[in-house]
């Protein structure tokens, strides 16, 4: 007859439900403008540099724009330095002007020139330095209109550089969802860049599930590509609220996301998919039994089937905690009692059996 002995162990509880990968850090990359997707550079799932083009866009309208202004800003640097340039020749007219003025004057005193002269040199004078202030308040209005559109022709620049998307991190491309020749309004989502330099697990649990689990409490992360190995983590948040989310089979349940961080990356990338394995409870030095080992009699009470010299002896235990394989006796059998392992044998009390320890 197999046999076992009851003895002091550990009980774990889990709650256990798959769940993915994802980044702790998200980049969304949104267009700045209207424009055309001209060459897709990436594609999901590729490894990005920061810096690293991830896109070309086009815009018609930009570039005309763009052409529009440089010509302007060309014909207004123009004017500016003509405007100058007629100002140097109006300050050296005006010093000449005053100049034959001084010298008309001391001629008038000689008795060498007439009043008329001298009145008329006064005003061809006065004409000069009317023309210059004139001039200097032109050179200020065309120096404010070349810093105007050199504003406008940076602002453009800027538009034209957004032309070119990269990638604001170095990370992983979790989802291009425009595609080669799309037009796309300002604000559309052109890539979602996530950082792999922190990764963390969401799962969701279903929400009579979640009153068992609590922020820092331990899990286990497992996947094929992990292969044997096992990634510790431990719950970091617990969503405020239940969604409702229909099962694979139909079936509508109500459901809360739990953040998981984990200690190591591995192999794992955002977007794989996981098990997720949380540690609700953890019982260490309790007495157990297996689970097979226990039985629920007619009267619903638990139930072991002791090996005692050699003969069957049904005992009722009181059970405490318990999980797929394990069940923890809070009384009724003491470490070291050998019971039947399988108590779902019809086996009478007093039958003689010969115990094999397993």
């Amino acid at each position: 007859m197999e046999a076992v002995k009851a003895e002091l162990g550990t009980i774990v509880l889990t709650v256990e439900e798959p769940g993915y990968v994802q980044a702790v850090t998200e980049y969304d990359v949104q267009s700045g403008q209207p424009a055309r997707i001209n060459e897709l550079l990436v594609e999901t799932g590729d490894q990005v540099k920061a810096g690293q083009n991830l896109m070309r866009l086009s815009s018609p309208e930009l570039t005309a724009q763009n052409s529009t202004a440089a010509i302007q800003l060309e014909q207004a640097i123009s004017q500016l330095e003509q405007a100058r340039l007629m100002q140097k020749s109006l300050q050296d007219d005006l010093k000449q002007a005053r100049n034959e003025l001084n010298r008309t004057k001391t001629l008038l005193n000689n008795g060498a020139a007439t009043r008329a002269e001298y009145e008329q040199m006064q005003l061809q004078t006065s004409k000069i330095e009317n023309s210059l202030i004139q001039q200097e308040v032109a050179i200020k209005s065309a120096e404010q209109q070349v810093a105007e559109l050199k504003e406008i022709s940076s602002t453009l620049q800027e538009k034209t550089d957004e032309l070119q998307v990269i990638s604001p991190i170095s990370g992983i491309v979790l989802d291009l969802p425009v595609k080669k020749g799309q037009v796309v309004a300002a604000g559309t989502q052109l890539a979602m860049i996530g950082s792999e330099t922190g990764l963390e697990v969401k799962t969701e649990l279903l929400s009579d599930e979640t009153g068992k689990v609590k922020i820092g409490q331990p899990a286990h992360i497992t996947a094929p590509v992990l292969e044997d190995k096992v990634i510790k983590g431990t719950v970091r948040q617990i969503y405020p609220r239940a969604y409702e989310k229909v099962s694979a089979l139909g079936v509508v349940q109500s459901r809360v996301p739990v953040i998981i961080t984990i200690d190591e990356t591995a192999d794992l990338h955002p977007g794989y998919e996981v098990r997720a394995s949380i540690e609700t409870l953890r019982k260490e030095n309790i007495l157990v039994v297996p689970r097979e080992s226990v039985r629920l009699n007619s009267e619903g009470n638990y139930q072991v089937m002791s090996i005692i010299d050699g003969q069957i002896k049904v005992q009722e235990i009181e059970t405490g905690d318990k999980n797929g394989q394990l069940v923890e006796i809070k009384a009724g059998l003491q470490a070291g009692q050998v019971l039947v392992r399988d108590a779902s044998q019809d086996l009478k009390e007093g039958t003689r059996v010969k115990p094999i320890l397993k």
